[in-house]
Parts: structure tokens; sequence; C-alpha cells
């Protein structure tokens, strides 16, 4: 089994339960019956990760009482339809809610029976930890817990079949959504340090597909690790790491830090708590800004490996993420103040009021760049203009162009090697050089938008070919016309798709469909003229 791709289905809620039944063989059926079979008439049952509401529809068909929490609003929408349409209003109750937050909005003991499939696998251990407890916070005297999801088989020969199934998905999930799931290890441990008494209900699949049946152990084990400490070092795998990221940066699956709590020098009660995002970029970044200069707390949210700007504007850094951070990592039990300090670029992403409805925090917007946090800090959190202006200077233009040029490169001269090698490295050379010159000359281009900025570029380029042809190359008129068709594209597309390097403009994405067509009408003119003029 390998519901890694199951996330891919999230996005298209209509197929979920059709793509999951294929990728369990019809096994998941088989368990949520056998959790269906659980239930008695008139119990509490909570499901957490409720997705499109089937499990949630067969539980309430056989007596139950159901409260269903997902945070994706597109699954829920066809959830509620799903209730609606069973006439099961008065049975099903439905909430959008992240899971680590089911302890905040239910009573203690409310429930008989809580479940939850497909949904452990997706969160980091801490939070696996967190929501256990808080689950078993909320199951009544002699309620149960049961658990299903995808487990990392026993046996040699079950772990190869597994993971021979898994990585094809992994990276095709990992291209259309940016994220992946984590099959369980271990999970029975983890259930007991929870407080549960665990067992293996059933198995399938070679034991990657397990249903986890618990109950609340006498005792609760709550035992809080240490905070572990970050410094600024560098490794071979910061160098590797680094080495990676001049080139390859946006390609999955990117670098992380595991989300949690940690520490940076010596910080006390008082001592600021910073958040940040999980990339490890990021994460190393603002350790070396800050290790031997600030004693703080830095608090890593889950921004699925993205770095923060991005992350807060795709929607992977947000209020729930931050809000769950929070809860998770314990920081009120540490510091005796309610006051986090977020990067200022996030903040087209988290709504800092919602973090302070969820958890009781202060949301403040530190400067735009990790290299002022110390004077920020120093001043009392007070932001001067510089701090909050962002700049783009040549440096960091060089930087986001090689890591831009390195995905889009291997996007077209690797199928150029292959199909068309003549033409390999002149269109090699041709790309790196309309990229580097856009990157030298981005601020003086007019226009604000990368597509605007295209077309000056494109006159530039042709002006060159033109010059060139008439003092030293003395090209063919063939020659000529095919170079003019192809400078246009590339000019085209380095100008349109290169503006997602700067902070200065809007996403790449923007562009695609009028890239697209400009593409069409390219290879409309260079088919229909190499006829015309018998080339």
């Amino acid at each position: 089994m390998a519901t890694v791709f199951m996330k891919w289905l999230e996005t298209t809620p209509g197929d979920y339960d059709r793509g999951i039944k294929l990728l369990t063989l019809g096994r998941g059926a088989r368990v949520q019956a056998h959790i269906t079979a659980m239930v008695h008439e008139g119990e509490k049952v909570l499901e957490i990760g409720c997705g499109t509401g089937t499990l949630a529809l067969m539980l309430a068909r056989q007596g139950a009482m159901v409260t269903g929490v997902d945070g994706s609003p597109t699954m829920l929408r066809v959830a509620r339809e799903r209730v609606v349409t069973g006439g099961l209003e008065e049975q099903v109750e439905l909430h959008q809610l992240d899971a680590s937050l089911i302890a905040d909005h239910f009573d203690p003991g409310s429930f008989d029976l809580i479940v939850s499939t497909l949904l452990f696998s997706e969160l980091p251990p801490d939070e696996q930890r967190y929501v256990l407890r808080a689950a078993r916070r909320l199951l009544a005297p002699g309620g149960r817990l049961a658990v299903a999801d995808e487990v990392v088989p026993e046996g040699m020969m079950a772990r190869l079949v597994w993971a021979a199934v898994r990585l094809p998905l992994v990276i095709v999930t990992w291209l259309i959504t940016r994220t992946t799931t984590h099959a369980l290890s271990g999970f029975p441990a983890i259930l007991a340090a929870a407080g549960f008494a665990p067992r293996v209900a059933t198995s399938y699949l070679g034991g990657s597909l397990q249903l986890f049946i618990a109950r609340p152990a006498e005792e609760m084990a709550d035992e809080r690790p240490p905070v572990p400490r970050m410094t600024h070092r560098i490794t071979l795998r910061s160098l590797l790491v680094d080495l990676w990221a001049i080139f390859f940066r946006i390609i999955p699956p990117y670098p992380k830090v595991r989300p949690g709590l940690y520490r940076v020098g010596e910080p006390n009660s008082k001592s600021p708590v910073l958040v940040t995002g999980n990339f490890d970029l990021t994460v190393r970044r603002v350790v070396r800004q800050l290790d031997g200069r600030v004693d703080c707390w830095l608090l890593v949210a889950d921004s699925a490996g993205i770095n923060v700007w991005c992350a807060a504007g795709g929607g992977y850094f947000s209020a729930e993420k931050v809000t769950a951070a929070v809860k998770i990592s314990g920081v009120e039990e540490l510091v005796a103040h309610h006051t986090l300090v977020l990067p200022q670029l996030a903040a087209c992403g988290v709504d800092g009021r919602q973090v302070h409805r969820e958890t009781g925090w202060a949301v403040r917007w530190g400067p735009a760049r990790a290299r002022d946090i110390p004077a920020y800090l120093s001043a009392g959190r007070q932001k001067s203009d510089a701090m909050r202006w962002v700049t783009f200077p040549l440096r960091e233009r060089i930087e986001m162009m090689l890591v831009t040029l390195g995905f889009y490169g291997l996007f077209i001269l690797v199928p150029l090697a292959v199909l068309w090698r003549p033409m390999f490295w002149p269109v090699t050379a041709a790309l790196c050089g309309l990229s580097l010159f856009y990157t030298i000359v981005l601020p003086w281009l007019p226009g604000h938008d990368g597509l605007a900025k295209s077309v000056p570029l494109v006159c530039i380029a042709l002006a060159g070919l033109y010059v060139y042809s008439a003092l030293w190359g003395h090209l063919p008129p063939h020659s000529i016309f095919n170079w003019t068709v192809g400078l246009v594209g590339l000019a085209v597309f380095t100008g349109a798709e290169l503006q997602g390097m700067s902070p200065l403009m809007r996403g790449e994405q923007a562009n695609w469909m009028w890239e697209g067509v400009i593409g069409t009408v390219l290879a409309v003119i260079y088919l229909v003229g190499s006829r015309l003029i018998s080339w």
C-alpha cells in the first residue's frame, strides 16, 4: 500500500474515495467495516480527519452520534453534501478544525469512540503524540481509540515490495502537491507513551495497512523531553544542502527541519519566542544571525519544508500551522509572556488575530530580514523603516536566478539533449545569457510584471542577434528566422518565469496562460513560415 498518493486525491475530493479504494485494493473498506462494527447505538463518536465523510456516514447509520473534524474545506464540502443527501443532519456534525485543536473545542470525556483513518501518517511525530494525548482526555470512561493507517511492514521482503510500490507514488505526489506522508513506525510504542494500551486488530496488504485499537491505560506517561539547542555550525550536510540549494532549491523533496521548539543560546522565561517555517535553509540562516547574539526560543512550525514567504502565500504557513506549533510545543510552560514574533514576509498568509483568538498569544511582525532580528529585539521590538523595506540586491538576484535556472534549465535542456542534441549548447548559452542579463538589469526594465518586462528583453535580445549577424556572424536568412523565433520564445519564458524569484513581483503562476498562448503562436509562425519560404 502507498497511501502517500492520497495527498493528491485530497485536491480532488470527488475522486478521493475511489482513489483510496484503488490504493488499498479495497482493504480500506474492510477496515471501515471493522470500525463500524465496534459502534453501539447512541454512542458518541469523534472522527479526526473525516475527509469526505464516508466513515462518518457509516457510523451514523449504525446509530452513533458522529462529530467529524477535518482541516480541508473542500473535503468537508463534499462531506456536508453527503450528510444532507443521506438525511443524517441530526446525527452527523462536521467542523473545519485542525487535529491539534480538538482538545480546545470539545470537553473532556465527551466521546465513547475516537477514530482516525490515514491521518497520523500525515502528522509529524510531535503532533502525533500531542493529538493522541488530546484524544485520551476526550474519551469517556471505557472509551476506545481506533487508528487505521499505513505502517512500515515487518520483514525484509515485505518492506522491499512496499518500498518499490511506494517510491514512484512518493515522487509523483511530491511533484504535484509538494507534500508527502510518512508511514508509521513503532506506533504501538507511541500509543503507549500517550497513555494507551494498544493492540493490532487487523492487518492487510503484507502488514502495510493496520488497524490499532487502544484503550486508556491506568497511568499516563507525560514526561516532556528537554528542548534541543540549535547552533550555527558548518557541517558536511549543511554544505551539501547549500550546494543543492544553489541550483535545485525549488525541486522537491525540500530539506526540512523537524517542527518543534528549540533553544538558541541560553533562553529563560522572559526570552523572546521567534517563529519560522521548517525549510532547512531558512532555519539555518535564522540561527546563523541569532547564535551568539540573542538568547531566545525558536518555534519551528510545519511549512511543508517551504520558505516562509512562499509557504505563507501558498497556504502552507498559516494561522492554523502557527497555532498548532504553539500548542504542540508546550512553549507556554516555559515562558512568562504570551508574545510571538513572526517574519514580516509571512503576514500575507498568517492571520495574527486568529492566532491570538486560538492561543491567547499576541503576534508581532518582526523585520523583513533575519539579519535585523538582533537589532529589532534590542530596540524593544521596534522596527525602523529600513527593517520594513523588502529589497532585492544584485547578490540575491543572482542567487535566485541560479535557483530558478537550475529547475527550468532541466525542464528545457534535458529534453533538448535527448531529442535535438546539436542545439543543446547554443540554447544553453542563450538561456544562461538571457537569464544573467535579465537578472542584472531587472530593476531598470519597465513594467511591474515579468511578462511585461519580457517585451524589452525580447527587443534587446533580437537587437543583439541582428548586430552580431551584421558585423560578425553573417547568418543566412533561415538561421536568422530560426533564431528570431527561438530567442523570442526564450526571452518571454525568461521574463515571465524568473519573476517568481523576485519578492517585488507577483508569482510566476500568473503568466502560464499567456506563455502558452505566445508559445503556440510562435510554433505556428515557425511551422508556417518555414513551409512558405521552403526551408
